[in-house]
C-alpha cells in the first residue's frame, strides 16, 4: 500500500525518538525525584543506566546477527513492543535487580531501532535528500527529549510511577506511528536475496576506524552531561527538580537543531569537515561546565551537548555510508552504534564507579574532556585523510 512520501521520514524520526531518547535518555530527567523518592542512590541510578547499555549491547548484537534468521521486519516490531513494555515495567519500585532488568530491556529495544531505521527509511527518500532525510530522522531524539522534559514535571508531581508511565505511553504513540513502516522492512528471505556484503579495501577501512573510534570515545565523554546534569544542577546549584528536569529540556533543543541542521550543513561543506568542526563544539561544551559556576552557562552548555550528540549520531551515520556504501550501511553502522553502546556501558558503570569511591560530579567533566579531546584529534586525522584523498584523485 502507497504511502505519503514523507511517511517513511516521520516514521524513522518516531523509531530514533524511541530508541536514542524514551529508551535510553528520557531516564536522566528522572534521576533527581527516584533519588529523592529513594528508589536508589547516586551511584545506584548510574548502574542502572549501566544495566540499560547492556541491553543496548544485545540489541546491537541482534541487530547485526538476526536479520538473515528472523528478518529486519520482526526485529523492528519485536523492538517496538519490547520498548513499550520495558518503560511499563520501570514504574514500579521492585527492587534494584527489577528496574536493572527493565531498562535492560529497553536498552535491547532501542539499539535495533537505532541501527535499522536509517536503512529502513533511506530506499524510500531521493538520492537528493537522503542527507537532509537522515538528518531529519535523528531529531526524533531531540524532539522526544524537549517533549518529555517540558511535561514530565506535571506527571512527577503525582509521583515517580506517573513519571514513567507518561513515558511508556508517549513510547506507545511513537510505536504506533513507526509500526506500518516496519511491517514493510525485509523478510529473511528477501534480506538473503540483496546478496552478501562487499570487502572493504584498506583505506575506507582506517577511515571507518576513525570514525568508530571517535564515536566509541563520544559515547563515554558525554555521560556526564547525558546521565548526571539533572542531579548535578539539583545539588551543587540547589535548583529545584522542575527546573532540572526543565533545563535538561536544552539537550534535547540542542539535539532538535543537531539532528535538523546535520545533513544540511554535512552537504554544503561536506562529512569530514563538518564532523571534525561539531568535535571541537563538544569540547567546548563540556570545558564551560568546568570554567564556570553560572546555571545559565551551563544550560547554554546542555544546548551545545545536545547539538553536538545528535549532529555526531547523524554525521557519523552519514559518514559511514559514504565510506562503505548502501550494501555495507546497515552492518558497519551496526558495528559502529555497538561501540557506541559499549562506550555507554563504560561510561555509565565506570564513572558511577568513581562516584560510589567518592569522585564529585565535577571531576567526571574533567574526564569527559580529556575523552573528547582525543576524539577530536582522531576527527582531525580523518579529515586531513579525507582531504589527502581528494588531491590524490
Amino acid at each position: 500500500m502507497k504511502k505519503h512520501p514523507l511517511y517513511a521520514p516521520l516514521a524513522g524520526f518516531c523509531m530514533i525518538g524511541i530508541g536514542l531518547c524514551l529508551c535510553r535518555y528520557a531516564y536522566t530527567p528522572l534521576i533527581p525525584s527516584l533519588i529523592d523518592k529513594n528508589w536508589v542512590d547516586k551511584a545506584g541510578a548510574g548502574y542502572i543506566s549501566g544495566f540499560n547499555c547492556l541491553g543496548y549491547l544485545l540489541g546491537c548484537l541482534a541487530a547485526l546477527f538476526l536479520p538473515t534468521r528472523v528478518g529486519v521486519r520482526v526485529l523492528l516490531r519485536t523492538s517496538l513492543v519490547l520498548a513499550v513494555v520495558g518503560q511499563v515495567m520501570s514504574a514500579w519500585d521492585l527492587g534494584f535487580t527489577y528496574l536493572a532488568l527493565a531498562r535492560g530491556v529497553t536498552g535491547m529495544a532501542g539499539a535495533s531501532l537505532v541501527i535499522l531505521a536509517p536503512s529502513v527509511v533511506l530506499p524510500h527518500v531521493p538520492d537528493a535528500w537522503k542527507k537532509v532525510a537522515t538528518g531529519f530522522v535523528f531529531t526524533g531524539a531531540g524532539g522526544a527529549i524537549v517533549l518529555v522534559c517540558l511535561v514530565l514535571p506535571y506527571f512527577l508531581a503525582m509521583g515517580v510511577t506517573a513519571g514513567w508511565l507518561f513515558e511508556a505511553g508517549l513510547t506507545l504513540l511513537f510505536a504506533l506511528i513507526a509500526w506500518p513502516l516496519a511491517a514493510s522492512a525485509p523478510t529473511a528471505t528477501q534480506h538473503k536475496e540483496t546478496g552478501g556484503i562487499p570487502e572493504l579495501e584498506a583505506a575506507p577501512r582506517l577511515a571507518l576506524i576513525l570514525v568508530g573510534g571517535a564515536y566509541f570515545l563520544t559515547a563515554i565523554g558525554i555521560t556526564p552531561h547525558m546521565l548526571f546534569l539533572t542531579d548535578y544542577l539539583h545539588r551543587r546549584f540547589a535548583t529545584s527538580i522542575d527546573l532540572s528536569s526543565q533545563l535538561f529540556s536544552l539537550v534535547g533543543v540542542g539535539s532538535l537543531v543537531g539532528a535538523l541542521t546535520s545533513g544540511v550543513i554535512a552537504r554544503l561543506l561536506g562529512t569530514p569537515l563538518t564532523l571534525a568542526a561539531n568535535y571541537l563544539l563538544g569540547a567546548v561544551a563540556i570545558l564551560m561546565v568546568l570554567v564556570t559556576k553560572s546555571v545559565t552557562v551551563i544550560t547554554v552548555s546542555a544546548f551545545l551537548m545536545g547539538f553536538f550528540l545528535l549532529c555526531c549520531v547523524a554525521l557519523s551515520s552519514i559518514r559511514t555510508g559514504e565510506i562503505s556504501g548502501i550494501a555495507r550501511h546497515p552492518h558497519d553502522w551496526g558495528v559502529l552504534t555497538l561501540g557506541f553502546g559499549l562506550g555507554l556501558a563504560i561510561g555509565s558503570y565506570g564513572l558511577s564507579g568513581l562516584i560510589s569511591l567518592g569522585t564529585g560530579y565535577y571531576m567526571l567533566f574533567v574526564i569527559a574532556q580529556g575523552i573528547l579531546v582525543v576524539a577530536l584529534l582522531l576527527s582531525i586525522w580523518l579529515l586531513f585523510r579525507h582531504d589527502a584523498n581528494a588531491r590524490t584523485d
